[in-house]
């Protein structure tokens, strides 16, 4: 039965007489990659056949069999230790047409998809980790963007870990098949702007803005899919999470940038670093490989700092949080990065219940004490002052004595009033029978009449 991803049927087939084509290594989008021998060399190679779309017909076909060419001489002028390297190519007629293909070094290892893979859920490496292991496919690409070539499908699938020899690095670029060459004078812009290229090759979950909108690419579009990497690296996800490639394409294009902050992994100066490499406008990022790498090779230190630290303090459960849902009283939360990290309520001490209640006790028995003293000794009297000493809780700071006065308002004089006395009615005289003696009466002075605080005379 025969292998469906062996588009071009050449499973055991000798291929441009001198290749032996042993398996499928791996199919995409553009192409198969086959395991070859080199019959003469006795040598394994790796043979890819770009697949040419069908709507590239007559001149237009033509053309793009010209720049595969042109390109492939330009990236095996490359000849960086981290580059794959370009064995041979040509263009081949098969039964759905002309096609170009290459063939280039066979390399034993793993791609670092399948390492990320394998790697626990949400296990992220340090900032020196991530450095030392994208350092060759930066230096790789700073040497293609200075000869003017832009990868343009950078991605975890296509750097490969090898087993190095030594000095060899670790790390391999692979497909440079669909770079593109740069022209002179060529420089980032806005990412507004449309250009009108018939052939694209991005993967939409390492794509940049200008991929999808179909703007000018170049240097600064590997620029952007090194920085994603890099915070997959970092944080152990994705940083476009989502499956539906809608979401993806909206995720892609959203203002609000991807970055380790937004899921609590403090990184301290590389914050800001990787969110100028994945803004979304091509001319605010850094310009090539070179530059980026640059800026995070002056911060790495200050950087792995914040991540050890973050992770001795559990920074990485950390949320963004707005300032508003602090609760009133609460200690000031603390940016980190751009993630705000919410410190533990402080601890609740227990209040000196004890010497408040004995305090106002000790108060209430001396106001009672003077209160019957009033009542004992009448006249004004001036205000007691009575100190109270206010004992100290157990574990809180013994406070001094406090002294509660009581002040004891004077009793208002009382000044005599004077009333006049009250006329006495006199009675009639009796009337008297003939023959009766008139009764004597006698007078007495009038007892004075008492009131609280009247006195009348």
């Amino acid at each position: 039965m025969r292998d469906t991803s062996d588009t071009f049927d050449l499973l055991g087939r000798t291929f441009a007489e001198k290749y032996k084509v042993e398996g499928v290594v791996a199919r995409g989008g553009f192409g198969v990659v086959y395991r070859a021998r080199h019959i003469e060399l006795d040598t394994p190679v790796a043979l890819k056949v770009l697949m040419v779309p069908e709507r590239f017909c007559g001149a237009l076909r033509v053309e793009f069999l010209e720049m595969f060419k042109r390109e492939a001489r330009t990236i095996g002028a490359l000849a960086h230790p981290a580059i794959v390297r370009v064995l041979d190519y040509g263009a081949a007629r098969f039964a759905s047409g002309e096609a170009p293909w290459m063939t280039l070094e066979w390399l034993e290892g793993r791609t670092l998809e399948a390492d990320l893979g394998a790697r626990s859920a949400h296990v992220g490496r340090s900032p020196v980790e991530t450095l030392a292991l994208l350092r060759p496919a930066f230096d790789a690409l700073s040497v293609a963007h200075a000869a003017g070539v832009a990868h343009r499908d950078i991605k975890p699938a296509n750097l490969m870990l090898v087993r190095a020899r030594r000095g060899e690095p670790g790390l391999r670029v692979l497909d440079f098949g669909i770079a593109k060459v740069m022209e002179t004078g060529e420089e980032a812009g806005s990412g507004q702007t449309a250009t009108r290229t018939e052939l694209s090759s991005y993967s939409l979950g390492y794509a940049a803005p200008e991929q999808v909108s179909q703007a000018r690419t170049g240097p600064w579009t590997d620029v952007h899919a090194l920085a994603l990497i890099a915070v997959e690296l970092l944080t152990g996800r994705r940083a476009y999470r989502s499956t539906d490639p809608v979401a993806i394409f909206a995720d892609v294009l959203d203002r609000e940038r991807p970055s380790p902050a937004r899921v609590g992994v403090d990184v301290g100066p590389w914050e800001t670093v990787l969110a100028r490499a994945l803004a979304l406008r091509p001319a605010e990022r850094h310009p090539d490989a070179d530059d980026l790498l640059a800026a995070l090779e002056v911060s790495v230190d200050r950087a792995e700092i914040a991540w050890q630290a973050g992770r001795a303090h559990g920074a990485s459960a950390a949320v963004t949080v707005p300032a508003a849902v602090t609760a009133p009283g609460a200690p000031p939360d603390t940016l980190v990065g751009a993630s705000v990290v919410r410190h533990p309520p402080p601890p609740r001490r227990t209040p000196g219940f004890v010497p408040l209640v004995a305090g106002v006790a000790l108060a209430l028995s001396a106001f009672a004490a003077w209160k019957a003293t009033r009542a004992a000794v009448p006249g004004p009297r001036a205000a007691t002052a009575v100190r109270v000493p206010v004992a100290a809780a157990p574990r809180v700071v013994a406070a001094p004595p406090v002294v509660v006065a009581l002040p004891v308002p004077a009793p208002a004089a009382v000044a005599p009033v004077t009333l006049p006395a009250p006329a006495l009615r006199r009675a009639p005289p009796p009337r008297l029978r003939s023959g009766q003696a008139a009764p004597v009466v006698a007078r007495s002075p009038a007892a004075p009449v008492t009131a609280p605080g009247i006195v009348i005379e």
